[in-house]
């Protein structure tokens, strides 16, 4: 992971990432050592450059809020990043460069309401995507009739494809494991780890997560006028 030395008005050249404090790198080991930097993909799953203010003027002034989030609601400050990464993809695709007048605050009502989600487990998209998961299983176990299914199947199709475009594949294929049958032990066998408790909930965290995240990106497309 690269950190580039940037001002808050400059854009980083050719960069994959942007970290915030935006002089990270500058800092000395110890003054590192007290912050927990926040590391955003500068680019959007097309690869189309994610406007500099969405930075500059989204997150760097509440990067501290965002820290407290991660840490009061998620348990776990350094998952600040993936907090952060996901509310500025997710605002970009919605709103683009038209970012309001108050940018961190549409920011960080994005970011409180997803970290309380995440808390939960992607507690909305778990629901609506086991159900559509299981009910689809079974259509396929028992050869039923596509066409009662066929906006799950709408549903799942578009899962399919954002996780393939976000080269998720290891997800891909674990939720077709899933769809056909498969409990999480064999998925997690599959890819060659043992099948443990802990192993297993490490698997099912990483999928739901994957999950929840393009349900996110498929909501706000479909929402969209």
């Amino acid at each position: 992971m690269r950190g580039h030395i940037i001002s808050s008005g400059e854009q980083p050249p050719g960069e994959e990432f942007v970290m915030i404090p935006f002089d990270y790198c500058q800092l000395s080991a110890e003054e590192r050592t007290s912050i927990v930097p926040i590391c955003v993909k500068r680019t959007d799953r097309a690869g189309q450059i994610i406007a500099w203010p969405w930075f500059s003027d989204g997150v760097a002034p509440i990067a501290d809020r965002l820290r407290w989030l991660a840490r009061s609601i998620l348990d776990d400050v350094w998952r600040v990043s993936e907090l952060t990464e996901t509310s500025v993809h997710a605002l970009w695709y919605k709103h683009g460069e038209d970012l309001g007048v108050w940018p961190s605050r549409l920011l960080y009502k994005h970011a409180k309401w997803l970290a309380e989600d995440m808390r939960a487990g992607g507690r909305r998209a778990r629901r609506g995507f086991e159900v559509v998961l299981n009910e689809l299983a079974g259509v396929i176990r028992e050869q039923r009739d596509f066409a009662a299914a066929y906006e799950r199947r709408q549903i799942l199709d578009a899962v399919r494809q954002e996780l393939l475009n976000n080269g998720e594949e290891d997800i891909t294929e674990m939720m077709d494991m899933i769809l056909y049958g498969c409990r999480w032990g064999h998925v997690v066998g599959h890819f060659g780890e043992s099948p443990t408790p802990k192993n297993i909930n490490t698997f099912q965290r990483r999928f739901w997560r994957a999950i929840f995240k393009v349900g996110c990106l498929i909501r706000l497309r479909w929402d969209k006028p």
